[in-house]
């Protein structure tokens, strides 16, 4: 299911840079990894309006855990569409899943966990963004 951007309740479009391209004429790693923080970071603002917001937030989102697996090469130039949703919903964390796809073929998907966290450490996800984030579980897609 992962490897199907219908699965993912967030897509967007980014463009591959040229300067991404590693010695063997593919993105690199970190391009690509960036990419994954882009759709997360994107579906987050969505879900978390003032997570970014450092001068109203009254909590924080930070990566506890990454998984990134690398499926295929991408090469410059190129459309890339990606996709993002959540994959599990715990008491005070989330894990983000992303995944990217040329031409319709799945080149990398990524698990992040996110801990939500206030002052003293980590606290529970209060319900009204609990609510907000089943609305983009991944999906089955049909």
């Amino acid at each position: 299911m992962r490897l199907r951007l219908d699965s993912y309740p967030v897509v967007d479009i980014a463009q591959a840079r040229y300067g991404d391209m590693d010695a063997n004429g593919h993105l690199n790693n970190l391009a690509l990894e960036s990419l994954h923080e882009n759709a997360r970071a994107t579906m987050n603002q969505s879900l978390f309006p003032d997570i970014y917001d450092i001068a109203t937030r009254r909590l924080r989102l930070v990566t506890s855990q990454n998984a990134v697996h690398f499926l295929a090469e991408a090469h410059w130039p190129a459309v890339i569409e990606t996709g993002a949703g959540v994959g599990r919903i715990g008491r005070t964390s989330f894990v983000a899943s992303t995944g990217l796809f040329v031409g319709g073929t799945c080149v990398g998907v990524c698990d992040t966990v996110l801990v939500l966290l206030g002052d003293d450490g980590p606290v529970p996800i209060p319900d009204d963004r609990r609510a907000a984030l089943e609305t983009v579980r991944l999906r089955l897609p049909d």
